[in-house]
């Protein structure tokens, strides 16, 4: 499994940002997310552009605990 990490642009706000997904490949990473960033903008998919995959780190070994979840 890794992580990919994307580029994104909410259009109606010209908000530039980065979001990441675990998946098992690239190709699952691309199909998923332009949900989850809609999902977390608050906004449909219309409004949403996914642009380049910045990089790709590999999700074993990597534990990170929020602070409201102590």
């Amino acid at each position: 499994m890794n992580r990919y990490l994307f580029q994104y642009e909410v259009l109606s706000l010209k908000k530039e940002g980065e979001f990441s997904v675990v998946a098992q490949s690239e190709e699952e990473a691309a199909s998923q997310i332009l949900a989850r960033v809609a999902d977390i903008e608050f906004t449909d998919e219309d409004d949403v552009k996914i642009g380049k995959l910045i990089k790709v780190i590999e999700a074993k070994d990597h534990y990170y605990e929020c602070e409201g979840c102590t």
